[in-house]
């Protein structure tokens, strides 16, 4: 958006989906964050005005509202202390995020930092510049939304996931970029973005030949900088196959990982909206009228082989090599199966009597030649 826009604008389809996968998040982070942590932190990198022309809340409120609004709230949720900052460069927008901030009611332990004017790459480098290296920074979680593919640099992301406990949702538009590929004064915006001039590998190609580079690219400098990663395509459409327009999820935890994954699998309960996970975006997309578990057996089968594995590996592979959700997927829907099939052997050691097609903690699992 340019600086003669509207203040507001139309709430789309593709808004909606960034955003239930946002709250969706949301809602399971903070209890398991407000478990370990005294203090929470939560940024939006472009926050926008706060709402809509049609009057739907946008991203800040939305956020504030996973918290106040959570339906199961824990006592160490009550307890901790949360703190929202507000990233927004236009003028007006700052000005009507911060009436739409001063209208609410919120409890003691919610607190809003004064709406940030700027660009998020200057403010962000300056509240990470300011932290004392010896305190460290609280949990974070940071939504960076920008309306093109400038004002952010992934140096910067690396930063905040450099702190314990710290997670990004990164929105990139690779249409938008492959459009303007080939010309020199996109050149420093995409240094900034991917941190390096590795992104000049996709010049030689144009379209989403081309975005299927920058993805791949990006999913693995966002991977190398949080350690677990996880994309998520937000506007795919069937026999449209990917279409470039991606959230990138970064954390350092296979617990967050699975959290955003089932998140993920909520938002689109059929393919995980195409969830291009691949460095070729349409390996993976292969669900058609549901999702095809036997994908997820295959893989379990060629990871372990007719070696013995017990439930714990098979969750964690699940959760960070496959595009399913171990809670979600595992259990029931593919070893449950596969064992009732007679493909696949399990006993507990300590519980002989292990009711089958079930699989507690400590299950010992071997699928058959």
């Amino acid at each position: 958006m340019s600086k003669t826009d509207p203040t507001l604008w139309q709430y789309t389809e593709h808004t909606r989906a960034k955003h239930h996968l946002l709250v969706g998040y949301l809602h399971a982070w903070f209890p398991i964050i407000a478990s370990t942590s005294r203090a929470i932190n939560v940024i939006d990198g472009f926050a926008g005005p706060g709402r809509y022309e049609g009057g739907e809340p946008g991203s800040p409120l939305l956020m504030i509202d996973a918290f106040v609004g959570h339906k199961n709230k824990t006592p160490r949720m009550e307890a901790a202390q949360v703190y929202f900052d507000f990233i927004e460069e236009r003028h007006d927008r700052v000005v009507y995020l911060q009436n739409e901030l001063a209208q609410l009611t919120l409890p003691a332990n919610v607190h809003l930092e004064p709406v940030h004017e700027g660009s998020f790459d200057v403010v962000m480098g300056d509240i990470l510049d300011a932290i004392p290296a010896t305190s460290g920074l609280a949990p974070t979680f940071a939504f960076i939304d920008p309306f093109g593919y400038t004002g952010h640099g992934l140096q910067l992301s690396s930063r905040i996931l450099q702190f314990e406990k710290s997670e990004v949702l990164i929105y990139v538009p690779w249409p938008h970029i492959t459009r303007f590929i080939s010309e020199v004064s996109i050149e420093p915006a995409l240094n900034n973005l991917f941190g390096d001039s590795s992104w000049q590998a996709a010049r030689a190609e144009k379209g989403k030949a081309a975005a299927r580079i920058l993805h791949g690219l990006f999913l693995e400098r966002v991977r190398r900088a949080a350690g677990f990663a996880a994309p998520f395509e937000i506007d795919a459409a069937p026999g449209r196959g990917w279409a470039g327009y991606t959230l990138y999820f970064g954390t350092g935890s296979v617990v967050g990982l699975e959290k955003m994954k089932q998140a993920m699998w909520r938002v689109d309960p059929v393919a995980g909206s195409g969830f291009a996970y691949a460095a070729n975006p349409d390996q993976l997309m292969l669900f058609s009228a549901s999702p095809d578990f036997s994908l997820l057996e295959a893989a379990l089968r060629n990871h372990f082989g007719t070696e013995r594995f017990t439930i714990r590996q098979a969750e964690t592979f699940t959760t960070v090599e496959t595009p399913f959700a171990a809670e979600m997927h595992l259990k029931k829907k593919t070893l449950a199966v596969a064992e009732r099939a007679g493909r696949l052997e399990a006993s507990h050691p300590a519980n002989p009597k292990r009711r089958a097609c079930t699989y507690p903690p400590g299950t010992v699992l071997r699928f058959k030649s």
